[in-house]
């Protein structure tokens, strides 16, 4: 199939306190701050599209929900110390779901303190 694109360049996330949670992102995940203003910040991993962080007051968009009514991950990243990970939000305090094992590789989910969720994924070589 042609396309005219090639690439997510970025994700955009709603949140209700944009200091506080660029902050979390950063201290919690090792994003790399590249711009922040008062409405928005972009941060970076190593790889992979942007985060952007915008200023909202309507929560009613954070996070899916599946057929069965139960949240699913918004976006995923990728670790290669998934225990590690685990280990250090669990004991921050931050929601996280149970390590899964499944042919492919580990992977748990966590919640932000917008009450997005996300997967974090480790893949077997």
């Amino acid at each position: 199939m042609n396309s005219y694109l090639y690439q997510i360049r970025f994700n955009d996330i709603p949140v209700s306190n944009l200091e506080y949670s660029v902050e979390w992102y950063q201290s919690f995940l090792g994003f790399d701050v590249q711009y922040k203003n008062d409405d928005i910040g972009i941060l970076r991993l190593e790889r992979g599209p942007e985060l952007i962080l915008t200023r909202s007051d309507n929560r009613s968009s954070n996070g899916k929900i599946n057929m069965e009514r139960k949240a699913v991950p918004m976006i995923g990243l990728e670790t290669y110390q998934i225990d590690k990970l685990y280990r250090f939000l669990r004991a921050k305090g931050v929601p996280v779901t149970p390590i899964r094992d499944e042919s492919f590789g580990r992977f748990f989910g966590f919640i932000d303190p917008d009450g997005h969720m996300y997967s974090v994924l480790r893949v077997n070589h």
